[in-house]
């Protein structure tokens, strides 16, 4: 690597990191925010909350890295137009791939990173995520031993414990699970008890009932029960009834060939085909990133409002096609065109963006935009007066009235 590229790479590498651990830490105070009820209802120590917050970095990063690279690429590159870096290296003879190897290279490292995260990583921590807060949800019943009071276990699941017994026995237990669009749950128990059965948490009711009504036509069917064994994971960390891993915590391995009898993927196999498209498909974006900030910014620009332009540029076509990533990902669970589509957006763009450099085709500010950007800049005219005299020129209208 020659010296002007190891000063990019360093440059580029410097405010990429510092970009993605910035944007990183906001998203995963969101995350965190969402789940610190439950964490803080159960009295977690902070060590707990430490921990949920890097099992949940691995999906934050996901999203963020190719936003981080372009950012960083995009600030190196203009500030290298400003103090007029890059003029000197095309008027050495340096050629655009000079400039573009070190970012390409950044680019495509961290795709791999994303491809390792996507498929390994993440269901890892997902799966480590869902036991801690299953572990809180079956503390959260310790805390509910409160007489008259529900604490919700997560949306539409709630508990009530009217008291608690020398030797951990419990009394009065009260569990409303509506989570299911069909299915209403109600459990009744006079004494209940935690045990461990497997392996598997439970909590072991006696003397009760279970409420069952459909919510299609209001069936409501009642079961008396001597004992009955509650497996805490069902009710924990939002994993539903059904038990097993949720989607997102399967492994990729399982997702190319489910079982054909697992309960949750005859359910919604259609979101097994979705999570699918993501793994396979986000990891290519970072590389994507690269291309289009390398074609618009990795030339000279003359003038400060045609490097503005190529900026807004970038960034737009950039968001456009993340964005319609997101859409097409989500579609695909119903239909094959956008399963295709989810593919490609990022390969198709990333060929694309790489003939233009290749070529060395330049991309081009239409004039009128630059002469806007300075009539603007100026002050002498209003906004109003300018979006005047724009309209009228793009229609004709003031060259007619000069005639």
């Amino acid at each position: 690597m020659k010296q002007i590229e190891r000063y990019i790479f360093r440059r580029v590498l410097i405010l990429s990191v510092g970009t993605l651990a910035t944007t990183t830490v906001i998203a995963l105070t969101t995350q965190v925010l969402l789940r610190v009820n439950l964490l803080s209802s159960t009295g977690q120590s902070l060590l707990t909350f430490l921990e949920l917050a890097g099992l949940l970095v691995p999906s934050m990063m996901l999203i963020v890295m190719p936003f981080a690279l372009m950012i960083g690429a995009a600030q190196t590159l203009s500030t290298m137009n400003t103090d007029s870096e890059l003029a000197v290296i095309e008027a050495s003879g340096g050629s655009r791939q000079l400039i573009a190897r070190p970012i390409l290279l950044i680019a495509t490292t961290m795709s791999v990173f994303c491809l390792v995260e996507a498929n390994l990583v993440e269901p890892w921590s997902n799966r480590q995520v869902r036991q801690l807060l299953d572990k809180a949800s079956a503390d959260l019943f310790s805390a509910a031993v409160q007489s008259g009071t529900f604490h919700g276990i997560d949306e539409n699941l709630y508990v009530s414990v009217a008291e608690k017994y020398p030797g951990g026995r419990l009394g009065g237990i009260f569990l409303s699970d509506n989570r299911d669009e069909e299915i209403d749950l109600l459990y009744f128990s006079k004494y209940g008890e935690f045990a461990e059965i497997n392996g598997q948490d439970v909590l072991i009711m006696s003397d009760g009932e279970l409420h069952r009504k459909e919510t299609s036509d209001g069936d409501l069917s009642i079961i008396r029960f001597a004992t009955y064994a509650l497996d805490l994971s069902l009710i924990g960390g939002g994993s539903g009834r059904s038990g097993g891993y949720s989607v997102k915590e399967q492994s990729t391995a399982f997702l190319l060939n489910p079982d054909p009898e697992d309960a949750r993927y005859k359910r919604e196999p259609q979101e097994y085909t979705m999570r699918l498209n993501k793994r396979l498909t986000e990891w290519m974006y970072p590389l994507l990133f690269g291309f289009i900030t390398v074609y618009f910014l990795g030339r000279a620009h003359s003038h400060r409002d045609e490097q503005i332009w190529s900026v807004v540029t970038a960034a737009a076509i950039a968001f456009a096609m993340r964005g319609f990533s997101f859409y097409t990902i989500d579609k695909s669970s119903t239909s094959f065109i956008f399963g295709l589509l989810c593919y490609i957006v990022p390969i198709g763009g990333t060929i694309f963006f790489a003939i233009l450099i290749a070529t060395n085709w330049t991309f081009r500010v239409p004039k009128f935009l630059i002469e806007l950007s300075d009539r603007i800049a100026s002050g002498n005219e209003s906004l109003l007066s300018i979006s005047r005299h724009w309209i009228a020129e793009l229609t004709g209208t003031g060259r007619k009235g000069a005639q």
